[in-house]
C-alpha cells in the first residue's frame, strides 16, 4: 500500500512539474483555484501571483488572472495578463482563439483581429477564426473583406443556412442586391423553415419597389408562421403599392382581428378605404385611431376626410384640434385653409395661410391658395403680388401662371401677357381641360371665336368625364357668337345642370328666339335629348337600394332589390328569395342579361323577366341611335320621340327622362329626380308595367351612394370584358 502511494505521488509531481517549475508554486495555484471556487477573487488574486513569483512562465495562470481581474473590473491589469499569455503562446492556436474572444469581451476589437489573423497563419482552415474575422468586418463596415471570410467559411460549410444569410446580410448592405437575393434564396434552400431568409428577400423587394416579388415572398413566410401581425401588415402595404386594395383590405382585417388597437394596422386599413372610395368607412377607422393616439396628424387626416365629404364644419373641429397639439405646422395650417376656402370663409382662409406662409417662406402651394383667398375677397392686387412673386420663384409654375392670365383675361387687361402665360402653360401641360379652356377664352376676349371654340371643344373632348360649368358656359358664348344657337342652347342646358345659376338667365333668353323662329324648333329638339343622354352619362357608377311594391294579377308581393351600375360595364340586380325562393342576382349589359343561378329564370315572372330585358336596351348604343333618329314633336313641357318600337318622353324643362315606353309591351315611368351628387340626379321612383298583363312593380328609391372599388371590380369580373374597366369614367 506505501508503495501504491509513493508511486502515485511521484507521478503527480511529475505531472505537475512539466507545468509549473517547482511544487510551490503548484500549491499556490491550487489555492487560488479553491478561493476562486469559493467566491474569494482577492485570495484568488494573491495565490495566483504568489504562484508567478515562482514560476513566470505558468500560461495557464495568466489566462486565469485575465478573468479574474476581468471580473474584478480592472481591465487594465486584465490586459496585462492577456499580453503577457500573447508572449508566451503565439504559435498556440487554442491561446490565440481564447485571447481573441477575450479583446472581444473588452471591446479591444484590432487586438481580437490579430489573434484571429494569427489562428489562420497557423491553422488556415480554422472555421472559428473565419466566421470572427466575417463579423469582425462586418461591424467594421468593411464589407468586402467580411465577404471574402464568409464566402471562405462557406467553403468549408456548404450546408450552413446561418452563413448564407450573414453573406446576405453584407451584400445587402454593400448594396448587391441580386447576389444578396442569391444568397437569401440559398439560406431557404438548405433549411425550408428559416424564417428570416423569407423576410429577407421581401425587404429587398420592396426596396427595390418589386411589391409583386415581395408579395411572394410575404406569403410563402405567411404559409409557414400563419397569424403574424406584422407580416400580415407588411403584405397589406405590399398590395396597396400595388393597388391591389380588395386584397390589401382582406389581409389588414385579419391582422386587426388579432391585434384590433394597432395604430400601424388601423392607419394602413383607413388608406386602404380611401383609396376604394370608401371614406365614410376610412372615417370611421381614423375615428377609433384618434381613441388611441390622438396625435395632430391623426386629427389632420380625418379632417382631410370629412373634408372630401363636403362635411366642412366637421373637417374645421379636426383640424382645430392637430393645431392645437401643433399651433406651428405649416402643412395643417394649409389644409385647414383649403378647408376655409371650400366652406367660403375666405377671411379665415386668409389669416391660416398667411400663417402657414409665415413659418415657411418658400411653400408656394399655401402662396397660391392664399392668392385665391385675396382674389375671392376683392383684393386682385395682392393676388397679383403674390402669384407673381411665385412665378418668380418658380417660372414653371403653370397653376399660378393659368391663374394670373385667366385673372387678366376676366379683367381684359394685359391680354398679350396673358397670352404668352397660356402658351408657356399649355406647352409645359398639354392636356389640362382647365388651361385649354383659359385659352379658349382668352381668344373669346380677343374676338378669335373660331380659335376660342376650337380650344374649349378640345379640352371638352380631351377628358369628356370632366363636368366644367364654366367650360361649358363658355362654349355657350362662344357659340352665340358664332351663331350656332343649338349648340350653344346644349351648352347653357349643360352648364345650368352642373350649377351655372348665370346660365340658368341666358337660357331662358335663347328660349325665347327658339320660340319665335319655328325653323329651329326641331334642332331644340334634338339638343333636349342630347342634353338627356348627358344626364344619364353623369353617373359613373352608382349603387342603390329600392323598395318593391309588385302587384300581378294573383298576388302582390313588397320586396327589396340593390341595383349596381357601372357606365361601360353593366348594371347588376341582387333580389331576394321572395322572388325567386332563393334570392339571386341579374347582370345586364348591352348584349346579354345572365341570371345567377341561371336557374332562376323560371322561377320569376315573365314580366320581371322583361324588366332586365328592357334595361339591356335602354343602356345601350342603339337606345341613343333610337332616340336622335325618331319623330319629335311636343305636348306642353314633355317633348315626345317616337320611333318604330319605341317611345320616350323627356322633361324640356329639366331635360331629364320621363317615360320610355315599348310599343304594345312595357312601360318605363320616371317620378321625380333626388340629387345624386354635386353634377348628377337619379329618379326617386320609377314604376314599370306590362300593358297587357296587370302587372305593376313600383321601385322606390331608399338609399344611395356611389360604388366602391371592390364593388367595381365585382361588375367587370361579372362583364363579358375581364379588361374593361370605370376607372376612366
Amino acid at each position: 500500500m506505501k508503495k501504491i502511494l509513493s508511486l502515485t505521488i511521484a507521478i503527480l509531481f511529475c505531472f505537475e512539474s512539466a507545468v509549473f517549475a517547482n511544487y510551490s508554486g503548484y500549491k499556490s495555484y491550487i489555492k487560488g483555484l479553491l478561493a476562486l471556487k469559493n467566491g474569494k477573487t482577492d485570495v484568488a488574486v494573491s495565490e495566483y501571483e504568489r504562484t508567478l513569483s515562482y514560476d513566470p512562465d505558468a500560461t495557464t495562470v495568466y489566462k486565469d488572472l485575465a478573468l479574474v481581474y476581468l471580473q474584478q473590473g480592472d481591465v487594465t491589469k486584465a490586459l496585462e495578463s492577456a499580453k503577457k499569455l500573447q508572449e508566451l503562446e503565439n504559435d498556440n492556436v487554442k491561446t490565440q482563439m481564447f485571447l481573441g474572444s477575450f479583446y472581444l469581451s473588452i471591446n479591444e476589437m484590432l487586438l481580437a483581429k490579430l489573434c484571429w489573423e494569427r489562428v489562420l497563419e497557423l491553422e488556415p482552415e480554422n472555421e472559428s477564426a473565419t466566421v470572427y474575422l466575417a463579423a469582425y468586418y462586418y461591424s467594421d463596415n468593411k464589407l468586402k473583406e467580411s465577404i471574402d471570410y464568409w464566402t471562405k467559411f462557406l467553403e468549408q460549410q456548404p450546408e450552413s443556412a446561418e452563413g448564407y444569410f450573414q453573406l446576405g446580410l453584407t451584400q445587402e448592405k454593400l448594396g448587391m442586391l441580386d447576389e444578396a437575393l442569391q444568397s437569401y434564396k440559398k439560406v431557404n434552400e438548405i433549411k425550408s423553415e428559416a424564417q428570416e431568409g423569407y423576410l429577407a428577400r421581401a425587404r429587398i423587394y420592396e426596396n427595390k419597389k418589386e411589391y409583386k416579388l415581395a408579395i411572394d415572398e410575404y406569403k410563402e413566410y405567411a404559409k409557414l408562421f400563419s397569424g403574424n401581425v406584422a407580416i400580415l401588415t407588411y403584405l397589406g402595404k405590399c398590395y396597396f403599392e400595388e393597388k391591389k386594395y380588395d386584397e390589401a383590405e382582406e389581409v389588414v382585417l385579419k391582422a386587426k382581428e388579432t391585434a384590433p388597437n394597432n395604430v400601424v394596422v388601423n392607419y394602413l386599413l383607413g388608406m386602404i378605404y380611401e383609396k376604394q372610395g370608401k371614406i365614410d368607412d376610412a372615417i370611421d377607422v381614423f375615428e377609433y385611431i384618434i381613441k388611441l393616439e390622438p396625435t395632430a396628424s391623426n386629427y389632420t387626416r380625418l379632417g382631410y376626410y370629412y373634408a372630401l365629404k363636403q362635411n366642412y364644419k366637421t373637417a374645421e373641429k379636426q383640424f382645430d384640434k392637430a393645431l392645437e397639439k401643433e399651433p406651428l405646422n405649416s402643412e395643417i395650417l394649409y389644409l385647414a385653409g383649403l378647408n376655409y376656402i371650400d366652406s367660403k370663409k375666405y377671411e379665415k382662409a386668409k389669416e391660416v395661410l398667411e400663417q402657414s406662409l409665415y413659418l415657411r417662406p418658400d411653400f408656394s402651394d399655401a402662396k397660391f391658395y392664399l392668392a385665391l383667398a385675396y382674389d375671392k375677397l376683392k383684393n386682385f392686387n395682392k393676388t397679383e403680388q403674390l402669384l407673381k412673386e411665385i412665378i418668380e420663384d418658380e417660372p414653371d409654375n403653370v397653376k399660378a401662371l393659368n391663374y394670373l392670365a385667366y385673372s387678366y383675361t376676366e379683367k381684359t387687361i394685359h391680354l398679350d401677357k396673358a397670352e404668352q402665360m397660356l402658351i408657356k402653360v399649355l406647352k409645359l401641360q398639354p392636356t389640362v381641360p382647365a388651361y385649354l379652356d383659359s385659352m379658349g377664352w382668352l381668344h373669346y376676349k380677343k374676338r378669335n371665336y373660331e380659335l376660342a371654340e376650337k380650344y374649349i371643344f378640345t379640352a371638352i373632348n380631351l377628358k369628356p368625364q370632366v363636368f366644367d360649368k364654366d367650360l361649358y358656359e363658355h362654349l355657350g358664348d362662344v357659340s352665340i357668337e358664332l351663331k350656332k344657337l343649338s349648340q350653344s342652347w346644349l351648352a347653357y342646358a349643360v352648364a345650368y345642370d352642373l350649377g351655372s345659376s348665370t346660365a340658368k338667365k341666358k337660357l331662358n333668353l335663347l328660349d325665347k328666339k327658339f320660340a319665335q323662329e319655328k325653323e329651329l324648333q326641331q334642332e331644340k329638339f334634338k339638343v333636349i335629348a342630347e342634353r338627356a343622354i348627358l344626364n344619364f352619362h353623369r353617373i359613373a357608377s352608382l349603387k342603390a337600394g329600392y323598395k318593391l311594391n309588385i302587384k300581378m294579377s294573383a298576388a302582390s308581393v313588397s320586396s327589396y332589390m340593390t341595383v349596381s351600375f357601372a357606365r361601360r360595364i353593366g348594371l347588376n340586380f341582387d333580389f331576394p328569395p321572395k322572388l325567386s325562393f332563393q334570392g339571386g342576382s341579374a347582370f345586364v349589359d348591352e348584349d346579354t342579361v345572365e341570371f345567377s343561378p341561371q336557374a332562376i329564370k323560371d322561377n320569376i315572372p315573365d314580366e320581371f323577366v322583361s324588366m332586365f330585358d328592357f334595361a339591356k336596351i335602354v343602356q345601350s348604343k342603339k337606345f341613343i341611335e333610337i332616340l336622335l333618329s325618331s319623330q319629335k314633336s311636343q305636348k306642353g313641357k314633355d317633348v315626345i320621340y317616337k320611333g318604330d318600337d319605341y317611345t320616350i318622353k323627356i322633361d324640356s324643362s329639366t331635360g331629364m327622362f320621363k317615360e320610355i315606353s315599348k310599343n304594345n309591351s312595357f312601360i318605363l315611368k320616371l317620378g321625380k329626380y333626388k340629387e345624386f351628387n354635386t353634377i348628377s340626379k337619379i329618379p326617386s321612383t320609377a314604376t314599370f308595367e306590362a300593358e297587357q298583363t296587370k302587372f305593376k312593380c313600383v321601385c322606390t328609391l331608399n338609399k344611395s351612394s356611389l360604388l366602391s372599388n371592390p364593388e367595381i371590380q365585382k361588375l367587370i369580373r361579372q362583364s363579358k370584358n375581364d379588361s374593361e374597366s370605370s376607372g376612366q369614367d
